[in-house]
């Protein structure tokens, strides 16, 4: 968090202090808040961290807005085996054989997805292989365990439905519009207009 905004920069991210990133992509303008874990990840255009978040396996769309302490696809354990520690099947550190390549390469490909504009609340933990839709909303402290539809707002232990943000004629049209696809040129024409009521917007973007 900053008491002022910063310059972000369209080539490359600005990494906060500690933070580790590994296997992973940018787009243009993010921001990666201090002592963040990442890897094997895809973090979209304009997308930002707050402090000590860690996101394993995941492919973030843009305009993603990441509060503190956030965990977004956490690998899973095999609960099925004798043994569930990690010497069982990533032994190296503790002098066993080499790992189990075939394990570690499936769950990196259980991917967790978040859509463009999806806002997550401080402490929340999506788990592994979970699809966020654009523009839901996760409050604060929840769990997501499941998937959850475009523009709804969910909360708790586990994260359950809490209210839609849109009615269905709005989330259908903002679909349609993208608007976090528009160009930087695009984006900057029309900055306004993101500030417009929404049946307003919705209205004067939506093909006819």
């Amino acid at each position: 968090m900053h008491i002022e905004p910063i310059k972000l920069s369209k080539d490359h991210p600005i990494i906060g202090k500690d933070s580790q990133i590994k296997e992973t992509t940018f787009g243009e303008y993010n921001e990666i808040g201090k002592q963040n874990a990442i890897d094997h990840s895809k973090i979209g255009s304009y997308t930002y961290t707050g402090d000590y978040c860690f996101i394993q396996n995941s492919k973030l769309g843009r305009f993603i807005s990441i509060s503190d302490m956030v965990r977004i696809g956490p690998t899973n354990h095999p609960y099925n085996r004798p043994s569930q520690h990690m010497f069982a099947y990533n032994g190296s550190g503790y002098g066993f054989p080499e790992k189990d390549s075939d394990f570690l390469e499936e769950r990196r490909k259980n991917y967790t997805n978040i859509g463009n504009d999806v806002w997550i609340g401080h402490g929340a933990i999506i788990q592994s292989g979970v699809t966020v839709g654009d523009g839901a909303v996760i409050g604060s402290g929840a769990v997501v365990t499941k998937d959850i539809p475009p523009y709804t707002i969910v909360g708790g232990v586990p994260a359950k439905y809490l209210k839609d943000r849109f009615p269905d004629s709005i989330k259908e049209k903002l679909a349609q519009i993208k608007w976090w696809n528009w160009t930087r040129q695009e984006l900057e024409e029309r900055y306004e207009d993101l500030k417009l009521p929404i049946e307003i917007f919705v209205e004067k973007w939506s093909k006819s």
